[in-house]
C-alpha cells in the first residue's frame, strides 16, 4: 500500500500547530500577572492543542479504521477554525481590559491568525476533485 503524502502533510501541519499552541499556553502562563492565576490564560490554547494533536493522530488511523480516520480528519479541520475564532474573541475581550500593548492580547492575536492559516493549509491538503473519485474511494485518500 502506497503511503499518502497528503495525509502525512495534514498530520504534520496539525501536530506543528498543536506544539505552537502548547508554546503559546506556556508563554501565556508565564506572562500572567503574579497576583492572578495563569490557568485562565493558558486553558484555551491547552485544550485546543490537545484536541488537535489527538485528531491529527486519529487521521493516520484511516488505513485501519476508516471511521476513526475520517472523524480525525474532519475534526482536525474544524478545530483550527473554531480555535481561531475563540482565540480572536478572547483577544478582543482582553483588549477591552488590558489595552493593545498587553502581551496576552498580542499572543492571542498571533495565535488566532496562525489558526486561520493552519485551517487554510490543512484544507489545501485535500486531493483535487477529479482525484477523489466516487464513494468507493481508496482508504488512503482524504475524502
Amino acid at each position: 500500500m502506497k503511503p499518502d503524502w497528503r495525509l502525512w502533510l495534514f498530520t504534520f501541519i496539525g501536530l506543528v500547530y498543536a506544539v505552537a499552541l502548547l508554546g503559546a499556553a506556556m508563554v501565556a502562563w508565564r506572562f500572567t500577572d503574579p497576583q492572578k492565576s495563569g490557568l485562565a490564560n493558558a486553558a484555551l490554547p491547552l485544550i485546543l492543542s490537545g484536541a488537535l494533536a489527538a485528531c491529527s493522530v486519529m487521521a493516520l488511523w484511516i488505513r485501519k479504521d476508516r471511521m476513526i480516520g475520517m472523524i480525525g480528519i474532519h475534526l482536525g479541520l474544524v478545530i483550527p477554525l473554531i480555535g481561531a475564532l475563540a482565540l480572536a474573541w478572547r483577544g478582543w475581550e482582553r483588549l477591552q481590559v488590558d489595552g493593545i500593548g498587553s502581551s496576552q492580547v498580542i499572543l492571542l492575536g498571533i495565535s488566532a491568525v496562525l489558526g486561520a492559516f493552519v485551517f487554510a493549509a490543512m484544507l489545501r491538503t485535500r486531493p483535487p476533485k477529479e482525484a477523489r473519485g466516487t464513494s468507493e474511494a481508496s482508504p488512503n485518500s482524504l475524502n
